[in-house]
């Protein structure tokens, strides 16, 4: 999608805060609150801040990924959200954890609420936008000489008990910023900001990296507590459609195991499959086939299966199509199939009546099926148990 080809009033925001912005070099501007973490030239990367030019009681909505999806926000709509903000910038070495700038990142990453901060810019911003299928989208950079926070931030104090745990290691950090209701995307900031760990282990993550890992730490606490519960006994179909994603999950009787296939849809013309997928030992590798999405799906269903107390062999089918014109991030696949699971499944008798009904929904039909491994490993048990029964007969 091009900008041109946004609806008009979207086109009339955006030129509004293109003006504005542009028109910006000292300010005091309220952040959502947001930190963003590059990842370009590792490990001296881009750390900064964003926020608009202006202050306001509250921006949350302008990073707020749980509320864009509960408000069914568009594309467009995020975008013009987006727009507003300013990433002011500098330059740092990642294991670097001493200066004003520095602390500022971090003190904004750890607030809860809209916090206002006054920047000094080197220059006046560029209105562009970035965008990738891993993080939000981020725009008009612009290099950071000196800022400083002008109100008493509010932090809970669950945070700031994991923070000032230096002998706390990230991934237990995690757990429980998580276990006490801290949203994802708040987690992510603060992991991304070198705020948890052990304390000579601590340094900046660029935040896409930094929103996989933490989706992974998440998802490995959850997984291990279902693998201790009795299998479903039904075959259950969820789905969900999202800004152009549409999910299918499928949960089979069976001790766990979880994959991922996604594809393209009408994008590119011929669909392009890509799939990984994870034993009941869990992998060793990094899912380098479907990477952040991945990680995301497989928390959001280890959430419903710790919910109700059971395990399951989980397939998630994603098709995406054409209206997923510009990525917003992967935000919306968690939310997309925490959204599926949390609405009435349908059952059926066996996977192959469930892949009926899924084909019905998506462009592919049933092509995705020979890209599945837990598909064609069930596939392959039948004959077994038919070869096995011929043979007792023949007995």
């Amino acid at each position: 999608m091009k900008f041109s080809e946004l609806p008009p009033h979207i086109l009339e925001k955006l030129k509004y805060w293109k003006k504005t912005i542009e028109a910006t070099k000292d300010f005091t501007g309220t952040s959502p609150p947001s930190v963003f973490v590059g990842s370009y030239e590792y490990p001296k990367v881009f750390v900064g801040v964003l926020s608009p030019p202006v202050q306001r009681p509250s921006t949350a909505i302008l990073d707020s990924p749980e509320q864009w999806f509960k408000n069914k926000t568009t594309i467009e709509q995020i975008l013009a959200l987006r727009g507003e903000l300013i990433y002011s910038r500098f330059k740092s070495d990642v294991n670097s954890s001493k200066g004003k700038l520095i602390d500022v990142v971090q003190e904004v990453a750890m607030a809860k609420k809209s916090t206002d901060v006054e920047v000094n810019l080197k220059k006046n911003p560029r209105f562009v936008f970035n965008y990738n299928t891993h993080t939000t989208p981020v725009g008009s950079p612009a290099t950071l000489l000196a800022a400083r926070i002008t109100e008493n931030l509010k932090v809970e104090r669950k945070v700031e008990y994991m923070i000032s745990d230096v002998d706390l290691l990230a991934e237990n950090a995690v757990v429980a910023l998580y276990k006490s209701g801290i949203p994802i995307s708040r987690i992510e900031k603060i992991f991304s900001s070198g705020l948890l760990g052990v304390q000579m282990q601590r340094k900046f993550v660029p935040t896409r990296w930094g929103i996989t890992a933490v989706d992974d730490i998440v998802g490995k606490y959850l997984r291990e507590k279902v693998k201790e519960y009795p299998e479903i006994d039904e075959i259950r179909l969820f789905h969900s459609e999202y800004i152009g994603n549409h999910y299918e999950v499928l949960l089979l009787p069976g001790a766990y195991q979880f994959e991922l296939v996604e594809f393209w849809g009408k994008v590119f013309g011929m669909p392009n499959f890509s799939a990984d997928y994870e034993p009941f030992q869990g992998r060793k590798t990094y899912a380098n086939h479907t990477h952040g999405a991945f990680y995301a799906g497989r928390l959001a269903v280890m959430e419903y299966l710790e919910k109700i107390r059971k395990q399951a062999i989980v397939l998630i089918v994603r098709e995406v199509r054409s209206e997923y014109s510009i990525p917003v991030g992967i935000w919306q696949l968690r939310e997309s199939v925490r959204d599926a699971v949390n609405n009435p499944c349908e059952t059926f008798s066996t996977p192959q009546d469930a892949v009926k009904k899924i084909a019905e929904r998506i462009y592919v039909k049933d092509k995705w099926v020979a890209h599945s491994k837990i598909m064609a490993d069930r596939k392959e048990q039948k004959k077994i148990t038919q070869f096995s029964n011929s043979q007792i007969t023949k007995k």
